[in-house]
């Protein structure tokens, strides 16, 4: 097909009109909203290297196959563009959708590649495209982390979204993350004189307080621009430093009735923003629709995973003094940890003096959560008590409700641990779940059955109330298996892994109301932490001392003993001597 002009009401300058002849042609939308209109005019009018930050739902996706398709059809033979996505399947979105307007849009069917071109998702060429020596498409797409990403070429690289929790939960994966990111200064092809520049343009939204977006500001000398979903108060604007739209500050100073007002009411108005904000933590709000990245305070989140004792535990002796220290002997390199902003390790005991088996007068018990199916998860915690601290066993959790299978589980769990009892949340059902594990209890281990104290008052405050002090007060050991565990557990379910997952429930509650996506296994926690608050208040020191000395008088008790000497007289040929002051044998 001959491949004409673009029309100049559409070309260079004029990629807003180019966005809104595509959203008609297509019948998305008549026009494209305010907030879209300004975002196509940063990417023409902005410098080479930018990061366009958006709340979710801003069409930031479309907005890039849209750009690509634009730098396309003014240059379609020199044009090489890269999308990168958080993964494949998701850079593939946008090339999908960008072949699909190649061929339902008549001003755009010329790109269509020929018989002999490539013609896939991942990696397609435009009809009138000249292949160079490096053998680059017109279009690629690819994971971030692709070990293919390395030799590629382009004139225009648009990562969209490439950063997401599960690919940036820990310090590693974000370094994993940033170092991926370094390549694209080597993929860019350089200036030599041709119509459009050579760009890189980051689009996204935070999923992270310590968001790499901002990293690329500080560090790379990227610029920014943001579009949050609410008008922020004036008083606020500080936390974006300088880089929310200008247009959007000049209306909050002109008018600031509109502080807390959407932004792109067209779309997204009052009724629709406050069904997103219901169905979003606090935290998960502010990040992805306010933008806000600035959330990690210590007094915000009263749990740092770094004051825990990570050590391993197999539930058959416990130690009877432990000590809890940060140095950099301590830390355990090997756990990933999920903790916010500088609460990156888990640390090992600094000492540890004497191991009690369970006889010695530790007790454990078996904390559930009930929950019936859907999104919550029926969820439980064995937990240990010795000398005031806590020692966490295991924990897990099920969407599967209260199946025949999950009540087996749950009686085996406390037979393998060997509990003193299991104790459920009472809130579920008047005592229903009790009785419906009980039978099962019986038959496989049986034990006893102490419900809980009915809860009442703000969820967030009593699990903060319960599990705060004693974290910070080093007395919670942990299972150093049962943290493998869970991050394997949260690393299989890309959507939901991670905010089900304890370490990450545990590092990220709040007071606030709906701090949290799912509370439950936080929640079987601090049932079995609440168990044992009283013995929370004993000095391991001086339990530890206590124990000794009964040992020792029960020594002696022994030694002295005229049972004892009487047997030794009759085979040993010791004469007895009647009960004195130390009750001893005379040859």
């Amino acid at each position: 097909m001959a491949v004409y002009p673009i029309p100049p009401e559409l070309g260079i300058g004029r990629f807003a009109y180019f966005f809104c002849y595509i959203l008609r042609e297509l019948g998305l939308a008549e026009e494209p909203t305010k907030q879209q209109l300004r975002i196509c005019e940063w990417d023409e009018v902005g410098p080479d290297r930018t990061v366009t930050v958006g709340f979710r739902g801003i069409a930031k996706s479309t907005i890039s196959g849209a750009r690509a398709l634009h730098r396309l059809r003014i240059d379609p033979e020199g044009e090489k563009i890269l999308i990168p996505g958080a993964t494949e399947t998701k850079a593939e979105e946008i090339t999908t959708f960008m072949q699909r307007c190649i061929r339902e849009i008549d001003l755009l069917q010329c790109l269509a590649p020929s018989e002999n071109q490539r013609q896939s998702v991942l990696a397609f060429d435009v009809g009138p495209a000249i292949i160079g020596g490096d053998g680059a498409p017109s279009v690629r797409a690819c994971g971030i982390l692709s070990p293919s990403l390395t030799g590629k070429r382009a004139t225009m690289i648009i990562p969209d979204d490439i950063e997401t929790l599960s690919n940036s939960i820990t310090p590693l994966k974000q370094e994993r993350l940033w170092q991926a990111t370094t390549e694209f200064e080597s993929i860019l092809l350089p200036n030599q004189g041709q119509a459009l520049p050579r760009q890189i343009s980051f689009r996204g939204t935070p999923h992270l307080e310590t968001s790499m977006y901002w990293r690329l500001v500080r560090e790379r000398g990227y610029k920014m621009r943001m579009w949050p979903a609410r008008y922020p108060k004036a008083d606020t604007l500080d936390i974006y430093d300088g880089c929310i739209d200008p247009l959007m500050v000049d209306e909050l100073m002109t008018h600031p009735a509109l502080e807390g007002q959407p932004t792109d009411p067209e779309r997204f108005d009052e009724s629709e923003l406050l069904k997103r904000e219901v169905g979003s933590t606090k935290a998960s709000w502010q990040l992805q629709y306010m933008l806000n990245c600035r959330l990690s305070t210590l007094d915000k989140f009263p749990i740092r995973l770094g004051d825990l004792v990570a050590m391993s535990l197999d539930g058959r002796a416990l130690p009877e003094v432990i000590s809890w220290a940060s140095g950099a002997e301590q830390r355990i390199n090997e756990l990933p940890c999920v903790g916010l902003g500088a609460d990156r390790y888990y640390h090992r005991p600094m000492m540890v003096n004497g191991w009690l088996p369970k006889e010695e007068k530790w007790r454990s018990v078996l904390a559930i959560d009930p929950s019936g199916r859907g999104s919550d998860e029926l969820a439980w915690a064995v937990v240990a008590e010795l000398n005031g601290n806590l020692f966490v066993l295991e924990s897990g959790g099920t969407t599967r409700g209260y199946e025949d299978d999950v009540l087996l589980l749950l009686a085996k769990i406390a037979k393998q641990w060997e509990v003193n009892a299991v104790i459920p949340e009472p809130n579920f059902g008047d005592g229903m779940f009790s009785k419906i594990l009980q039978p099962v209890l019986q038959r496989i281990y049986p034990c006893a059955i102490e419900e809980a104290p009915r809860s009442s008052g703000q969820k967030e405050r009593r699990i903060i109330d319960v599990l705060a002090p004693l974290v910070q007060q080093h007395r919670v050991v942990i299972n150093s298996e049962l943290i493998k565990k869970d991050w394997e557990g949260a690393e299989r379910e890309a959507d939901h892994g991670h905010p089900r997952s304890l370490m990450y429930q545990l590092s990220r509650i709040t007071t606030d109301r709906g701090s949290l996506q799912f509370y439950d296994r936080i929640d079987a926690l601090a049932i079995a932490a609440a168990h044992f608050v009283e013995a929370a208040a004993q000095d391991q020191a001086k339990a530890a001392r206590r124990r000794q000395d009964e040992r020792m008088e029960a020594n002696l008790a022994a030694w002295f003993d005229e049972t004892g000497s009487a047997i030794d007289s009759l085979a040993l040929g010791f004469i007895p001597k009647g009960k004195g002051a130390y009750g001893g044998v005379k040859r």
